[in-house]
Parts: structure tokens; sequence; C-alpha cells
């Protein structure tokens, strides 16, 4: 199962970022929570399987900019228990995951999204 805090992600392309997260992390797409700060009409609230809350909030670049909202583009960091499971499903599902590395704590890997943001995968 993933997990995940809250994160940003700011795209170009919203409608392909939101088909893209629902297709290879199956998540659930929910109404924006009220209570997420500097909201916007075009932002897409997701729930990775097995999550209560939405931890994923994808952004539309250009809304963002026009609104002169100064968001970040965060790096999306999921955990995960069966890193080397989730690397193979990962694989298999065409998202090129990056070898899993050991920085001297817990293992990971890097995906790239369709827009080239990089997404870490941690134990």
């Amino acid at each position: 199962m993933l997990s995940s805090k809250q994160t940003r992600s700011l795209y170009s392309n919203l409608e392909t970022a939101t088909l893209w997260w629902i297709t290879t992390f199956h998540c659930c797409q929910v109404n924006t929570p009220p209570d997420w700060d500097a909201q916007l009409p075009s932002d897409v609230a997701l729930c990775l399987p097995g999550s209560p809350e939405p931890t994923i909030a994808l952004c539309d670049q250009t809304e963002v900019q026009q609104a002169g909202y100064s968001r970040p583009n965060e790096h999306p960091l999921l955990f995960c228990s069966r890193l080397t499971k989730a690397h193979e499903y990962l694989r298999k599902k065409g998202a090129a995951p990056g070898p899993i590395q050991d920085g001297g704590g817990p293992q990971f890997f890097e995906i790239l999204d369709p827009e080239g943001n990089v997404i870490e995968i941690c134990e």
C-alpha cells in the first residue's frame, strides 16, 4: 500500500496528469477538501488506494500563475512497505522506474510523470 503526505504538483496539462495518476497508482479523484489552502477551481484532489483522505493535489500551472500564487512544484514522496513489488508493478505499467537505491537510510526509487516531474517511492 502506498501512502503520502499532502503534496501539490503543477501541470501544464491537468487532464493528462490526472489520468496518468489514476491509471498508474489507481488513485481515486475526490472533492478538494475545504481546508486545503489557496484552492483554485481546477485543482484536482486524489486519494491513494487505502487512504481515507486525499493527499495528492494536482494544479493547473497556468491558473496558478494567473492567480498570482507562488505554489512550489512539490516533489511527491510516496511510502511503500513492499518496495520491490511496487517497483515491478510500476515497471509493468510502463512508468519506467529507476533502480532501487540505498542512500544509507530507507531504500527508494524514482519515476517520472508525463511532464518529467520526479516522484520518489520510499520504503
